[in-house]
Formats: structure tokens, sequence, C-alpha cells
């Protein structure tokens, strides 16, 4: 008796998920939350079997309420409650939010079987990683802002977890962007599946190898309408010079702003390099899911709108 009393002194509990006229207590490691065995059950399938057996004299209590023990993180658990009892905390796009909050509540919402939420949390997530290239390009879209490195790890982490398949070719291309050393070196590195980190491995290259591609448009010789031949063809092999400089990790983000170019080469030359550019940033994003091993996006974007049917 004197050690659970000593353990008990050591919990925490969570101010906002305190509810004093509430009846269950849920436990997360040392982190404690009381709140409504009524409105969870109604919410969660997984809590309400859980919670229709009787309670028996040999079952944890803490101030005359049950406890049940959570095997998550208390920040997770944190995230999922008040997202439950707090209507105001998570609320759907454009609504802006975190992306640790996202993934927190999309783990815990799939695995207690809370519809509203999961499919909450994955219409969060599409706005980062869409699969749509017109989507992709439209800067300031993102309910929530990302570091890159660290965040494409947690969001390939949990949405293979959850089967958010549709989400996994962005997050892959994202997480490509950074140098492999830094990869191996992040903390979330080993938080990974074993195929997501063979995937990683084996795709890092292809990214990148799919860059030249989508680059060259400046090597192009648009002979037959070009204007000003003797200039287009000088900028051209100077620039072509420079190649070391291009960013091979990025070829859907390179050259979205064309002004730089107007005074270099001619109108014609501009405008066909544009279009080969558009052109062959548009197959790249077509192929973009078989570069990571994964279905097309015609079978991605079922599995996304399946996922955003509201269940029973």
């Amino acid at each position: 008796m004197q050690q659970l009393a000593s353990e008990e002194s050591e919990l925490i509990r969570v101010p906002e998920l305190w509810f004093e006229d509430d009846n269950l207590i849920l436990r997360a490691e040392n982190h404690i939350f009381r709140v409504s065995k009524g409105v969870l059950a109604a919410r969660s399938s997984v809590f309400r079997d859980m919670l229709s057996f009787s309670a028996t004299d040999g079952d944890e209590q803490i101030d005359g309420c049950p406890v049940v023990r959570l095997h998550d993180s208390p920040m997770d658990v944190t995230y999922f409650l008040r997202a439950i009892f707090d209507s105001a905390f998570f609320e759907p796009p454009p609504a802006k939010t975190e992306l640790a909050v996202i993934l927190g509540i999309v783990r815990l919402s799939h695995k207690y079987d809370v519809h509203f939420l999961r499919r909450r949390a994955l219409l969060h997530l599409d706005t980062g990683f869409p699969t749509s290239l017109a989507i992709y390009e439209v800067s300031g879209s993102e309910t929530f802002a990302s570091d890159g490195l660290d965040d494409a790890l947690r969001a390939i982490s949990v949405s293979s977890e959850v089967g958010a398949t549709w989400l996994l070719p962005t997050a892959f291309y994202f997480l490509c962007y950074s140098d492999m050393r830094d990869i191996l070196r992040s903390p979330f590195w080993p938080l990974l599946a074993p195929l997501d980190q063979e995937t990683t491995i084996v795709s890092y290259t292809k990214q990148r190898t799919a860059c030249p591609p989508v680059l060259p448009f400046l090597r192009i010789p648009f002979t037959e309408g070009c204007t000003s031949l003797d200039r287009c063809s000088a900028y051209k092999e100077a620039y072509l010079a420079d190649v070391g400089a291009w960013n091979m990790s990025d070829p859907l983000g390179s050259y979205r702003d064309w002004s730089p170019f107007e005074s270099k080469i001619c109108d014609y030359c501009l405008k066909k390099s544009e279009e080969y550019h558009k052109t062959a940033r548009a197959k790249l994003w077509d192929e973009l899911p078989a570069v990571y091993g994964l279905p097309g996006w015609d079978v991605l974007e079922k599995l996304k709108a399946e996922a955003q049917v509201l269940e029973p």
C-alpha cells in the first residue's frame, strides 16, 4: 500500500484534461488524465469495448476512479484527448495547427478507432503532402509548418503505420532533399520501419537521377524560331558550364520564376524552354510514386478518397 501511495505521488496530472467530476483515469507513463468514460466510449469503439468490462476489487484505482494504462507517449495522448474534449483545439483545414499535433492525433485516432479525428488529421496532412502537382505548386496552402528532414521522417513513419500510403511520395521526396549523412544521423531515422529505410536508401539516388531530364531546358537548340541565335547559344553554353550549381535533389522545385532569363535569351527560346520544363516536371510528377516503389497516383488517389469517407 505504501509503495502504491508513493507511486501515485509521482504521477503528473495534466491540468487541461483533469475534470474532477469525471469517472475515468487514463495513464500514459507518469501522466494521468481524468475524463468522461461515456464521452470516450461514444467516440471510440476500442475504448467502448475496453470499458465494457465491470471493474473488480483488484483493479487499479485513483480517487475511486478506474485507471486504464495506455502504452502511448504522454504528449500524443494529450493531443488526442484535447481533440476529443476541446472542440476548438483541433479544427479542420484551413485552420492552422502543428505537425506534431497532427501526427499524434492521427496515430491514436487510428489505433483507438476514432473515425472523425482520423479523417480530420489526414485532411491536414494532405495539405502538406499533396497528391496533385497543381496543389504542390501552391505555396502557403499547408496548415502546418515543416522543418524538412526530421518532419519528413516522422511523417513517413506515421503514414506507414496508419496506412496513409498516398502521403508517402511527397514525404519521401521532401526527405531526399537532404544529404544522406544527415538522414542517417537523424534521431528519427531508427523509427522508420525497415521497408521505409530501404526505400529511402534506394530512392535517394533515383531522385537525383530524375533531375537531369527536367533541368536541361537551356540545352535544347530551338533554332527554328530563335530570333537571336548567337546571343542565345552563347548564354546557353555559359549557363550549362555552371551545371554543378544546380539543385539536383529538387527537380520539381526548380525554375518556377522565369524572369531572370528574360533578358538573356530571346522570347521564342524562353517560351520553348519553359514549355519543355513544364512538360518534364509533369512527367516526373506522374512517375514519382514509382521512384519510391509505390502504386501509381490513380491507386493512391482512390485510397485517399476511401479514407476521407466518414465511417459510422
